[in-house]
């Protein structure tokens, strides 16, 4: 009788880990100042989360600002939309400041690229919505 091989062992891939980017001097101004924006929103707490402050609505994230670190590019941070309507994604997709990442309506991160200063508003203006689709 002959003895049984063994089955082979499958590597099984991981998911290629996000590069990430150091975040300058201005982008930490830039990201503080929203930051101090939020946080007056009512219910808006915070805790830093790898390299990001991670925003919450009523223990909800609906946002993440870079503190030393970033991903896509050391100028985008991130918001997430508990819920998104396909008007609110195709309002997105019109931005080219944003990566929908996932391109579908429903819940899902989106990346904000803050190209310049004068991107603020817009940029305050998405956390907002974000702010509002959080669950409370």
């Amino acid at each position: 009788m002959k003895p049984k091989k063994k089955a082979a062992k499958t590597k099984s891939k991981r998911p290629k880990m996000p590069k990430w980017f150091p975040v300058d001097d201005e982008m930490k101004e830039l990201s503080a100042m929203l930051e101090k924006e939020v946080s007056d929103w009512p219910g808006v707490s915070k805790r830093p989360m790898f390299g990001y402050q991670g925003l919450y609505r009523d223990g909800a994230i609906f946002a993440a600002l870079p503190r030393s670190r970033a991903m896509k590019s050391p100028r985008s941070l991130m918001f997430k939309f508990a819920s998104m309507s396909s008007e609110l994604l195709d309002s997105a997709k019109k931005d080219s400041r944003i990566d929908t990442i996932s391109g579908v309506p429903g819940p899902g991160w989106f990346l904000f690229e803050m190209d310049d200063a004068s991107a603020m508003q817009s940029a305050l203006g998405w956390l907002g919505r974000a702010y509002e689709a959080a669950p409370k």
